[in-house]
């Protein structure tokens, strides 16, 4: 026996050293059992626990909370007086809300602006010599300003001269009394945001929107910037085409943004409707119209050329965001709002979270440093890292929590693929309180994303994300700036393929597009820009030369320039280098504009 054991254990070890089939199949099989007991212990606790629950909220001061039911039942016993009252309801926010937005958009003849509206556009956009962007005087037109334009941003660089604005408001000139400008005629740069500018006038009060007058006034010879009302202007010290002023109106009919009385009068409609309903569906579909046309007209309302447009518009995006909420009614909402009678605490939570998602532009807007989910915006936007971390782990908290309790229901095992690609809200389709306050925040960015923005892909190409970002394209290299009495020479390398022309922006105006080497450029002094001025735009004899910090025979100051173009397309341009009035020149930084 003891000869035996002795082979056994001379065999094992020869196996072990080896690698005999007998070695080999006992860890196999060994594996096996493991992954087998770990799968089916995954299994089990996907499945959830047996029998498993069903999560149903449970009312607190449940005398309380049925009071409004109560009271509608005493009130309608029968279903068929309830519909009535239902439909009595909706007639009444719809005549309310309708009433709201006429004398919003239909009974005045101002023309309504957003908060970032301009005469001019970035870059080469207005074309040579601004001729896309004209005309530059002797017009005048009444706007109408939305509330709370004092966050209104630039989210994407942008130069005045050799500045570099970003993440601020835009407002070029303007000035103070204290500086020597006649309060009446505070020149603005086209290129500024009109609705800032009307509040740096103090025309406008900040933040309260309004209405009042813009005067073009053409060339202006320099624009000293100041702090009023709250905005701050930049200064731009040399000349520029195209100027405006703001003028108050004498209208004794009050012009006010209508947006919070429609939101009041929607949000009374949304509360009442919570309080006496218990369907699901009426409560949902009731909301969701509702919330959407308020998004639409008045809350967040997409950009427009005027009110019929705007009504085109909601209409256009109404139909398919109705198909996918009805979607998500019949999969997510029904379930959670089933047999659910806490009629406080659905109004507070799930209304009052679904306002706070519709308000977007009022609450995670302002809140949340994001604009875009890009590496670019990431990296240059202050706080965006910070701010996308937070949210990763507040969101992964929530799903974890979500998860948990589906578990608890033994429907984890029943979320496909396919509804994992909505992501969030089908984690919402249990009855728990935070549920209701996940569902309503969802449901209200949904319809606040669909009602202002519309559909956009799944999946979006860094092009269509870009905006005016800056494209990374190269940049000319120029060899040579040579300033004269009453000219400027700039030249450049050759053209680098695939580009095929150059254009040269002086004082933020395009005045060049070629494919020549260098180009002659005309430098005039201050008074012969004027009296060209002068003469281009009769009437304008106010236009006062004097404004400049030089004097009237003092050559302009240039800001220059230079950008590839291929075809129509332009690439990104330099940095501005500077012509000073004496004819020195200061070399552009590195880096595009």
């Amino acid at each position: 026996m003891t000869g035996y054991a002795r082979e056994d254990e001379v065999a094992s070890a020869a196996d072990l050293e080896s690698g005999s089939p007998h070695s080999s199949t006992t860890t196999s099989t060994s594996l096996r059992y493991k992954s087998k007991k770990y799968t089916s212990a995954i299994a089990r606790w996907i499945k959830g626990p047996v029998p498993s629950e069903t999560l149903k909220i449970t009312p607190i001061f449940p005398d309380i909370q049925a009071i409004p039911i109560r009271i509608l039942d005493s009130l309608c016993p029968k279903n068929r007086t309830k519909v009535i009252s239902w439909l009595l309801a909706c007639a009444i926010w719809i005549t309310a809300f309708v009433l709201v937005i006429h004398y919003s958009y239909f009974t005045r003849e101002e023309t309504m602006l957003g908060c970032s509206t301009s005469l001019w556009s970035k870059n080469s956009r207005c074309g040579i010599d601004g001729i896309d962007c004209r005309s530059f005087a002797n017009e005048t037109f009444k706007f109408r300003c939305p509330t709370d334009c004092g966050s209104a941003r630039l989210l994407e660089p942008y130069a005045v001269g050799t500045q570099q604005l970003n993440y601020q408001s835009l407002v070029v000139g303007g000035g103070l009394p204290s500086q020597g400008v006649d309060p009446e005629t505070r020149y603005y740069r086209a290129d500024s945001f009109i609705c800032l500018a009307a509040t740096h006038a103090d025309i406008l009060r900040p933040n309260k929107g309004g209405c009042a007058r813009l005067r073009k006034t053409g060339m202006q010879a320099g624009f000293p910037g100041s702090i009023s009302s709250g905005v701050e202007s930049v200064p731009f010290d040399a000349p520029f085409p195209y100027s405006f002023t703001v003028e108050g109106l004498d209208d004794s009919e009050p012009c006010t943004d209508l947006r919070w009385t429609a939101f009041s009068v929607t949000l009374v409609f949304n509360i009442v409707i919570s309080l006496f309903t218990t369907n699901p569906t009426v409560f949902f579909w009731s909301l969701f119209c509702s919330i959407f046309w308020e998004v639409a007209m008045a809350g967040d309302p997409p950009s427009h050329a005027g009110p019929y447009d705007l009504v085109a518009i909601g209409a256009t995006r109404f139909l398919p965001t109705a198909f996918a909420a009805y979607v998500l009614e019949r999969m997510v909402v029904r379930r959670t709002l089933r047999d659910l009678n806490a009629q406080f605490e659905k109004t507070i939570l799930w209304v009052g979270a679904c306002w706070f998602g519709a308000l977007n532009n009022y609450t995670f807007d302002k809140w949340i440093p994001i604009s875009r989910l890009t590496p670019h915006d990431l990296s240059q936007q202050p706080g965006a890292k910070a701010a996308l971390a937070i949210i990763v782990v507040v969101l992964i908290g929530i799903a974890v929590f979500q998860a948990l309790h589906i578990r608890r229901e033994g429907n984890m095992k029943k979320i496909h693929h396919y509804i994992l690609s909505l992501l969030l809200l089908p984690g919402t389709r249990i009855q728990t309180r935070p549920s209701l306050i996940y569902q309503g925040l969802l449901m209200g960015l949904f319809i606040n994303g669909l009602a202002k923005w519309g559909w956009d892909g799944v999946l979006q190409t860094s092009v269509e994300l870009r905006g005016d970002a800056l494209l990374g394209s190269i940049l000319p290299q120029v060899e040579e700036v040579v300033a004269m009495a009453g000219n400027v020479t700039i030249g450049w390398a050759t053209i680098e393929k695939p580009w095929d022309a150059v254009s040269v922006i002086v004082n933020d105006v395009e005045r060049y597009r070629g494919s020549e080497s260098s180009v002659v450029l005309q430098r005039r002094t201050i008074g012969e820009i004027m009296k060209q001025s002068l003469w281009d735009n009769p009437g304008t004899e106010n236009l006062a030369g004097d404004q400049s910090p030089f004097g009237n025979e003092e050559a302009e100051k240039m800001y220059i320039r230079v950008g590839y173009v291929r075809g129509s397309f332009v690439g990104d341009y330099t940095k501005a280098g500077t012509v000073f009035p004496n004819g020195t020149w200061a070399e552009m930084e590195a880096g595009a504009s």
